[in-house]
């Protein structure tokens, strides 16, 4: 297994179009201020769990997660997100993605299929703390960004639960069009 994750170079230029200071961001995360001029971006899983939480402190909009997820612009998608708008299906799709995660990282896409509902966790393998607000809700909307590319269509979840409540719960259920619990 991986031990460390990637981390887009393209994060910090949304950071900077979002209007959240990279340097700022980088500065609370206790992480070099150069980290994004490397040619791969690589952290551990504390890292990557500051970074997230500083993303949510200094950018301070409760929807910083769901806007960096938010992306409309094919060519801007990482490549396992190009392959996996090219499966048969959603569920292909999230199987690709799963897949990747597994080979590059150590995070898990978690699925189950129970009384005709599906389910999708996220899973950090390597966590000992609980993971950032932010980074949860981006990976959940890059997930519906994901499918609604995919199909065409403004596909939305039946529900989002999470396991840790959220104080802008109503601007999640604006954004996924569903009830958040």
């Amino acid at each position: 297994m991986n031990k460390h994750f990637r981390v887009p170079g393209r994060l910090a230029l949304k950071l900077e179009e979002l209007g959240v200071p990279v340097s700022a961001v980088l500065r609370r995360a206790g992480l070099p201020g150069d980290l994004f001029a490397q040619t791969r971006v690589l952290v551990t899983t504390p890292e990557l769990f500051a970074l997230w939480r500083a993303i949510g402190e200094v950018g301070k909009d409760p929807a910083i997660g769901l806007k960096l997820a938010s992306e409309t612009r094919t060519e801007h998608f990482h490549p396992s997100a190009i392959a996996a708008l090219s499966t048969a299906s959603f569920g292909a799709a999230v199987d690709h993605i799963a897949r990747y995660k597994q080979l590059t990282c150590p995070e898990e896409i978690l699925q189950d299929m129970s009384h005709g509902e599906w389910t999708i966790r996220f899973r950090w393998l390597l966590a000992v703390e609980s993971d950032p607000h932010a980074l949860v809700d981006c990976c959940f909307a890059w997930l519906q960004t994901i499918a609604r590319h995919g199909s065409g269509t403004l596909i939305k979840p039946l529900r989002v639960h999470l396991v840790q409540p959220r104080a802008h719960a109503r601007i999640l259920e604006r954004h996924f069009g569903c009830e958040v619990l």
